[in-house]
């Protein structure tokens, strides 16, 4: 009754937990990646930027402007928290012209010069560049002719500033770019949802193909709006599942409800908690009440199945009830602790939501385990009946069916071992074409919004994976200042190798000298147009543009490099080598590489990198635990068999089937390793329970008779409820469960085959030593 009241008030009272959603907080603190992009950020700002992009047949007319602009305005600051500045093709100023005209002024006499150049500062800095400026891409194209318009397709579809970021090739296509503010100062799925209402209103009013919406916000947002949805679905889902597979199997509403309640309370609270000390979830997070009701299983299962095996012997339900807690505390307590660990073993990560997430199923695991005890004798001794009843006297037919198994296990044990050696092995060498997946629009299917806009864009414009690269430069920017960044443009557009090289590179030279026409001229006269330059964009209203690429109080310059975020992730990391090795190569070595898109290859690599060390802790966690009760290392290692079984298997499947290592699915190894390792605690510590009176096969029958439909009970629904996972619109998640659930699969065939096969050799083995020095005598 506590438990429950305990439930109400937490539906009632309790706190929704927040989700952390900025890819920094993937990082620790004090991480240099991390440390790097703060750098940068205080620099030049957050590199927050999303892309709007349409298709419009009619674009380069004064009724394309027109709608750009009209966009433009409904995304401003205005409408959409977290938007700083839209920057559209209408607004973008005619910097050819600039060009044009400092070239002539510098033809000019010193004296005349000066005053021309003064006279064009003081008019740039009166000027509000609007799309009906004379200035202005829009103002030039509403008052162009058909000539006109022909010479600024031609120069709007080669200039490096405009081409594949404002505008395709082919002019029909245009992307307005929405720098957003800091991630942690809104709320990404709101504003991102908010960007996609407004596009896509625009788009019907206009009939214009409904917009594409991308960039690391986009995929932040959707990320965890899946999140959102998932758990709210896969709570459902799998309580539903776990409820039907655990009724079907004791034909006891009561024992279906005890893993439901517990894992809903223990969710419940640990949600309160995090809300209360105001701690947020990160997205690898993902549905974790999905999750923790599935640890509920095992403890339920093996309660429920030798509770009423009891029933059938017993016919006082108190003494039925006293014996099987008496019987099963014990192994449960086991699987808690070790569970504990084997997931606490995770904090060992360098990767934040790597470490929230093992301690969090850590500590519910405890939980879990411990409420199912608490509650059990609810279902024990129900105030009234919701229930069929065991007959006194009779036999359970699965325990039947299992005894047949065992019986044939002893029987046969060396050929059970070796086609199982023989069937894992081969697939277990799968695990040498594990890959790891950096590409994020990966983590979405197919057939959501994201991917399609995503393909959309990077069809039309280019790459929109954007990283930088931040290096030393001077207070003044000299023409041979601008042929070095010239040249690590020239470096990473291209292929090398044979890999693909970046889509876009932007820098001083493309903002200052696109054309390379100042750069020609005597490097004097170079020289001096570049600081007028300079000068004048510090004066006008695109000072903003300038200060993204060059900071003259650091004494930094920022490279942005555009990439296809839809390529394998060897070829990215190799985009990411060229670009440091050669901006290092022109700057010199205090160049370093960051950006939101880097951080989140980096995030993956991070999580495959301390898997196998989070892995190896939680094994030797998990054999200190098996060899303290089982008293013995021989047995520890023994136990320890199907659980590695069962990793080498859904490891090796991952690499045969092309499934690759991501946030979650890097995890497999670790949760398969906590929860197979259960089932075999029961198993081992019923059968040492037996053996101290009774003879070796005698022993074994009797545990598996108890044991073997609780380990059936309790594989079927976890494996179930992880299965749920498989409906998540998420695919790491929808892996990650499929991969949990054959891991489990693995892990019964080992408890129910493998492990009574190993002590039956182990035993005959014991047994033939004995017999030879009584041989020798004889």
């Amino acid at each position: 009754m506590a438990v429950f009241l305990l439930l109400i008030a937490l539906i009632v009272a309790g706190k929704r937990v927040s989700y952390e959603q900025s890819i920094k907080s993937f990082f620790a603190d004090d991480d240099p990646a991390i440390l790097d992009y703060r750098k940068a950020s205080d620099a030049f700002g957050d590199d927050n930027f999303v892309f709007v992009s349409y298709d419009d047949p009619a674009l380069l007319t004064a009724g394309g402007m027109d709608r750009a602009e009209e966009l433009a305005r409904m995304l401003g600051e205005a409408d959409i928290p977290g938007v700083e500045r839209v920057e559209s093709l209408d607004a973008m100023p005619l910097l050819w012209k600039v060009d044009d005209a400092l070239i002539e002024m510098d033809k000019l006499p010193g004296f005349f010069r000066d005053r021309a150049q003064r006279a064009m500062k003081e008019a740039i800095r009166n000027l509000r560049l609007q799309g009906t400026s004379a200035l202005s891409v829009g103002g030039a194209i509403r008052s162009a002719d058909a000539r006109g318009l022909a010479d600024l397709k031609a120069r709007l579809t080669r200039h490096p500033l405009f081409v594949g970021t404002l505008i395709d090739p082919e002019a029909k296509s245009t992307a307005l770019v929405v720098r957003l503010k800091k991630i942690e100062e809104f709320d990404v799925q709101s504003s991102v949802k908010r960007l996609r209402e407004q596009a896509d209103g625009f788009a019907a009013k206009h009939k214009l193909v409904r917009p594409a919406i991308v960039g690391p916000p986009v995929l932040l947002a959707d990320g965890f709006n899946s999140i959102d949805v998932d758990g709210r679905r896969l709570a459902i889902v799998g309580m539903i599942l776990i409820g039907v597979v655990t009724l079907t199997a004791t034909k006891s509403l009561w024992w279906a409800l005890v893993p439901l309640i517990s894992g809903w309370v223990v969710w419940l609270a640990t949600e309160w908690v995090l809300a209360t000390f105001n701690m947020k979830l990160s997205l690898s997070g993902g549905p974790l009440v999905a999750q923790i009701i599935v640890l509920t299983m095992p403890a339920a299962s093996h309660l429920a199945i030798h509770f009423r095996d009891e029933r059938r012997r017993e016919g006082d339900v108190r003494i039925a009830s006293r014996k099987t807690l008496e019987a099963v505390s014990a192994p449960i307590f086991w699987c808690a602790i070790t569970g504990a660990i084997g997931y606490g073993a995770l904090v060992t990560s360098n990767v934040v939501p790597i470490q929230q997430f093992g301690w969090i199923m850590g500590t519910c695991t405890l939980l879990a385990a411990l409420l199912v005890m608490v509650i059990s004798p609810a279902a024990m001794n129900p105030p009234f009946r919701l229930d069929l009843p065991v007959k006194l006297g009779t036999s359970s037919s699965v325990g039947q069916r299992v005894g047949r198994v065992t019986g044939w296990v002893y029987h046969h044990p060396a050929r059970i071992v070796i086609a199982i050696i023989v069937a894992v092995v081969p697939i277990s060498l799968g695990m040498t074409r594990l890959s790891y997946e950096s590409n994020y629009i990966n983590a979405f299917k197919p057939d959501t919004r994201v991917v399609r806009d995503y393909q959309t864009v990077e069809s039309r414009l280019g790459g929109i994976g954007v990283v930088e690269l931040i290096v030393p430069a001077e207070e003044t920017i000299s023409a041979t200042t601008l042929e070095r960044f010239r040249s690590v443009e020239e470096g990473l557009i291209g292929q090398s190798g044979g890999r693909p090289g970046a889509s876009h590179v932007l820098s001083l030279a493309t903002v200052l000298d696109p054309d390379r026409r100042i750069t020609a001229l005597p490097e004097e006269s170079a020289n001096r147009i570049l600081a007028t330059k300079i000068d004048l964009i510090s004066s006008s209203p695109q000072a903003e543009l300038l200060q993204g690429f060059w900071n003259s109080r650091a004494k930094e310059a920022r490279i942005l490099v555009r990439l296809v975020e839809q390529q394998p992730a060897s070829d990215k990391s190799a985009i990411f080598d060229r670009a440091t090795t050669q901006a290092r190569a022109a700057f010199g070595p205090e160049t370093f590489l960051t950006g939101l898109s880097f951080l989140m290859t980096k995030t993956t690599e991070g999580v495959i990198r301390t898997q196998w060390t989070t892995f190896t802790w939680s094994v030797v966690g998990i054999l200190l635990m098996l060899a303290i009760a089982l008293r013995g290392p021989v047995l520890a290692c023994l136990a320890i068999l199907p659980t590695l079984l069962s990793v080498a298997l859904v490891l090796g499947l991952m690499g045969w089937m092309g499934i690759k290592l991501d946030l979650a699915t890097a995890l497999v190894a670790s949760v398969a390793l906590g929860l197979s390792v259960d089932d075999t605690f029961h198993c081992l510590l019923q059968f040492h329970r037996y053996r101290r009176s009774e003879p070796f096969r005698e022993s074994l029958f009797a545990s598996y008779a108890v044991t073997g439909p609780g380990v059936l009970l309790s594989s079927i629904a976890v494996a179930v409820g992880f299965l749920a996972l498989r409906f998540s619109e998420f695919t790491p998640f929808s892996n990650f469960g499929a991969m949990v659930a054959i891991a489990t699969a693995g892990s019964t065939i080992g408890n129910i085959l493998l492990l009574p096969a190993c002590l039956t050799l182990g035993e005959r083995l014991k047994k033939a030593r004995n017999q030879l020095p009584v041989a020798a005598e004889a």
